[in-house]
C-alpha cells in the first residue's frame, strides 16, 4: 500500500483509525462497498489498480487505505494491526522516507521474494523462490510485445535509456502484490502492476526522468530474465534517413577515381568532391561528408607534391568510404549499422548515474585547421574504458589566443576550487554526469564531483589499458572497423628506466628509449614545437630522468610512432607537455 500511495498517506490513515473512524462493508459479487463514518464512500476490488472513491482525489487516497486497514484491524484476527505494527514506521524502526521499501514482514516466502542481481552471467542459476501465481501475474513484463509496451516513448528517450544500459547497475527485485525493481546506484524504485502498461508502473521520480526510469527498470529486468531486446530497440533508436541518390553518385565518382588513377586525375576533380560533400551534408550523411573532405585534403597534398602526402592514407580513406557507400546502397544491413555508417552532425550527450575515474594525464595539441586544446584522460573503473574531457578553442582568427598554461591552471566547472592541473591527478567520482558515445565528459550543469583518496598506480588493475611492450609493438594500428569510428589507441606501459634520449634534427623529434624490467626496449617519440621547446630541452639534457625508475608511461599508439602523454608513479601524474616546462619532473622522481 505504501508503494501505491506513499508513507505519509499510510501513516495518516492509521492516525484516522486511531481517532475513531469506522467502516461499514457491503460485500458484492466482485467488489466491496465501503461506507466510512465521515460520510465518504469507496468501492474496492481484488486489486488496487481498480477502486472508486467519492472524494475528489485523482490518485489513491487515504479513504481507500482506511477501508482496507479497518477490515484488517477489526475483523481479521490473524492479520490484525496492533500497536506494535503501528510503530513499525517510526524512527525507532530504522526506516527513513528515502530508504527502499522491503518486502512486508507478514508475507511468507511463498508469497513474496527479494532478489539481489548484480553482473550475473546466468540468471537461471539464481534461486528464485517465487510462487507460480506471482510469476503468472507479472508474466506480461517478459512476454508482451516490447514495441507495444514502449509505443509512447520518443526515439530520443529510448536512445538515452539504451545508452545507460551500457553501465553496470545492481538491481534488487521484490515480488509480492507488486513487482518492484530497485535501481541501487540511482536509488530509484519502480513498481509494476498486473496491468501490462508502463504508464501504470509506480515511481516517485516525476515527469520525464520518472518515465525513463520505468523503461530502464523494465529493460534491466528483461535482461535479467535472459531476453535480448537490442533488435527490437534498434528500430526505434536508429532511424536511418538519408539520400540514396547522393550515396549512388558518390560511389560512381569514387569508382571513376579508382579507374582513372591519381597520375591522370584533373584538378577539376576537387570541385566535384566539394559539390558531393555539400550534397552529403544536405542528404543527412555527415560521416560521408567528412570522408569526402578528408579525401579532398589528401588530394590537395598530392596536387601540391607535398611531402606529407601518403598514398597509404589515401587508399585507406577511399577504401573505407567506398565500402560504406556500397553497404548503404544495398540497404541490407540493420538500422543500427546504417546509423553507424551515416554518423551524426552533433554528438549527443546522455546522463549516466555515476562514473568512478582515475586521472592518467593531460595532452596539449594544435590542429592544422586552427584549433588548440588540452585533453584530459581518465580510466573508468565502471566499464574499464578511457574517458576524456577536452578544453578546445578556435585560434584561426587574429584576436583569438589559447594559453596552455592559463587553461591548465584554470578552475574546473564542477568544483570551484579545483584546477584542471589538480583534477587530472586525482581519483574522482561523478554523479549525474553527461557523456557521449566517444566517452567524452560534458561540462554541462547538473554533474556533481567528489574527490576520492587516490590509489597508487602500482596497485591498480587497469584491465586492457595495461599492456606490455611486446603487445604494443605487435598490434596492427592501421586496421579499421567499417561499422565503428576509428578509436584512439591508448595504453599504460610499465617502465623500468629511461635508457637513452636523442634529438633527431632531420625529423625534429626527441626519441626517449625506455626499457622494461624484462629488458624490452621501446622508442617514445615527442615531435618538436616552439610551444614545447622548454620540455624538449629539459628531456634532451636528461633533466630529472636519471632518478626516474620503475614508473608507468601513458602513451598514444599511432601508425608510425608511439607518443608519450604522461608518466605515473605512486599517486603522482606528470603530464609531459604541460608539467615539465614548469619544472615538476623532480616531483615524480621523488614519488
Amino acid at each position: 500500500m505504501i508503494r501505491y500511495a506513499n508513507k505519509g498517506l499510510y501513516k495518516r490513515s492509521l492516525k484516522e483509525l486511531d481517532n475513531g473512524v469506522s467502516v461499514t462493508y457491503t460485500w458484492n459479487a466482485s467488489s466491496v462497498s465501503c461506507q466510512l463514518s465521515d460520510g465518504t464512500q469507496c468501492t474496492l476490488e481484488n486489486t488496487l489498480d481498480h477502486w472508486e472513491c467519492s472524494c475528489p482525489a485523482d490518485h489513491i487516497c487515504k479513504h481507500v487505505l482506511i477501508a482496507i486497514l479497518y477490515d484488517q484491524r477489526e475483523y481479521t484476527a490473524e492479520d490484525s494491526m496492533n500497536a506494535d505494527e503501528k510503530h513499525a514506521l517510526d524512527k525507532d524502526s530504522g526506516i527513513s522516507d528515502n530508504d527502499p521499501l522491503d518486502v512486508p514482514k507478514n508475507v511468507s516466502v511463498t508469497e513474496s521474494a527479494s532478489i539481489l542481481v548484480s553482473n550475473v552471467d546466468d540468471p537461471s542459476e539464481i534461486p528464485h523462490p517465487v510462487s507460480r501465481e506471482i510469476e503468472s501475474r507479472f508474466r506480461w513484463i517478459t512476454e508482451s510485445d516490447l514495441p507495444v509496451l514502449i509505443k509512447s516513448y520518443s526515439s530520443s528517450m529510448i536512445e538515452e535509456v539504451v545508452f545507460r544500459l551500457r553501465y553496470p547497475e545492481e538491481i534488487k527485485i521484490f515480488e509480492d502484490s507488486l513487482l518492484t525493481v530497485h535501481l541501487t546506484t540511482q536509488n530509484i524504485e519502480v513498481s509494476f502492476t498486473e496491468e501490462p502498461n508502463l504508464a501504470k508502473a509506480l515511481c516517485k521520480v516525476k515527469q520525464t526522468a520518472g518515465k525513463m526510469a520505468k523503461l530502464e527498470a523494465l529493460l534491466r529486468y528483461r535482461n535479467f530474465k535472459g531476453l535480448d531486446d537490442r533488435d527490437a530497440l534498434s528500430g526505434r533508436v536508429y532511424e536511418a534517413k538519408f539520400s540514396l541518390q547522393t550515396v549512388q553518385e558518390c560511389r560512381v565518382m569514387l569508382a571513376g577515381l579508382l579507374k582513372t588513377g591519381l597520375a591522370r586525375l584533373p584538378q577539376s576533380y576537387m570541385a566535384q568532391l566539394e559539390t558531393l560533400a555539400i550534397a552529403a551534408h544536405s542528404g543527412n550523411l555527415p560521416d560521408i561528408e567528412r570522408s569526402l573532405r578528408g579525401i579532398q585534403g589528401e588530394l590537395q597534398l598530392f596536387f601540391n607534391r607535398h611531402i606529407r602526402f601518403s598514398m597509404q592514407s589515401m587508399l585507406d580513406r577511399v577504401s573505407k568510404l567506398y565500402l560504406a557507400l556500397q553497404v548503404l546502397e544495398e540497404e541490407k544491413v540493420s538500422a543500427i549499422q546504417q546509423s553507424q555508417l551515416i554518423g551524426s552532425f552533433r554528438s549527443k550527450y546522455y546522463t549516466v548515474p555515476s562514473l568512478h575515474l582515475y586521472g592518467l594525464g593531460a595532452d596539449a595539441w594544435e590542429t592544422r585547421s586552427g584549433f588548440r586544446g588540452i585533453t584530459y584522460y581518465f580510466y573508468c573503473f565502471d566499464d574499464e574504458e578511457i574517458y576524456t574531457y577536452s578544453d578546445v578553442r578556435a585560434v584561426y582568427y587574429d584576436d583569438q589566443q589559447f594559453s596552455y598554461t592559463e587553461h591548465y591552471g584554470a578552475f574546473t566547472p564542477w568544483l570551484p576550487n579545483l584546477t584542471f592541473r589538480q583534477f587530472v591527478g586525482e581519483e574522482v567520482k561523478f554523479h549525474s554526469v553527461k557523456v557521449n558515445e566517444e566517452r567524452r565528459i560534458s561540462s554541462g550543469e547538473g554533474a556533481k564531483l567528489a574527490i576520492l583518496p587516490r590509489t597508487g598506480v602500482e596497485t591498480l588493475n587497469l584491465g586492457k589499458t595495461m599492456q606490455d611492450v611486446t603487445t604494443v609493438l605487435q598490434e596492427e594500428s592501421r586496421s579499421f572497423d567499417l561499422f565503428a569510428a576509428p578509436k584512439e589507441r591508448l595504453a599504460v606501459i610499465k617502465v623500468a628506466r629511461i635508457v637513452d634520449h636523442n634529438f633527431v634534427k632531420q625529423t625534429q623529434d626527441l626519441i626517449l628509449t625506455v626499457e622494461s624490467a624484462e629488458g624490452e626496449r621501446l622508442a617514445l617519440t615527442l615531435p618538436y614545437s616552439t610551444d614545447w621547446q622548454t620540455m624538449i630541452q629539459r628531456l634532451e639534457s636528461g633533466y630529472g630522468a636519471q632518478s626516474l625508475e620503475h614508473f608507468y608511461a601513458f602513451v598514444r599508439v599511432e601508425s608510425k610512432r608511439i607518443s608519450p602523454i604522461s608518466f605515473l608513479k605512486g599517486q603522482t601524474v606528470l603530464s609531459l607537455k604541460l608539467d615539465i616546462g614548469n619544472g615538476r619532473m623532480g616531483r615524480l622522481g621523488r614519488a
